[in-house]
């Protein structure tokens, strides 16, 4: 069963926040949601390196930019193509 929260087309009732049917109200597919779950996850954990390495005087601006990048992508993309996410993935546990 799809459940997705991630984009600004959410839907919003009283049961809670979150699309539970297939496709979500964004058109989006359990397959794609999932994948963008899995690259949330990937960028906070780079982000919390990046924070722990900046406190040490290290910064890294690429870094810093795929992050955004990354979690941009899953707030607001209309091109829900599975394949987009799965390279940003790949490139994420590169960067981890």
């Amino acid at each position: 069963m799809m459940f997705c929260y991630q984009c600004e087309q959410t839907t919003r009732s009283p049961a809670g926040i979150g699309c539970t049917s297939e496709p979500g109200t964004c058109g989006k597919d359990e397959a794609t949601a999932g994948l963008q779950d899995i690259l949330t996850h990937l960028m906070k954990g780079i982000a919390q390196y990046a924070r722990r390495a900046r406190a040490m005087g290290v910064a890294d601006r690429r870094t810093d930019d795929f992050i955004f990048y990354g979690l941009f992508t899953t707030l607001t993309n209309v091109n829900f193509t599975a394949t987009r996410f799965v390279h940003l993935i790949q490139e994420a546990q590169q960067k981890a």
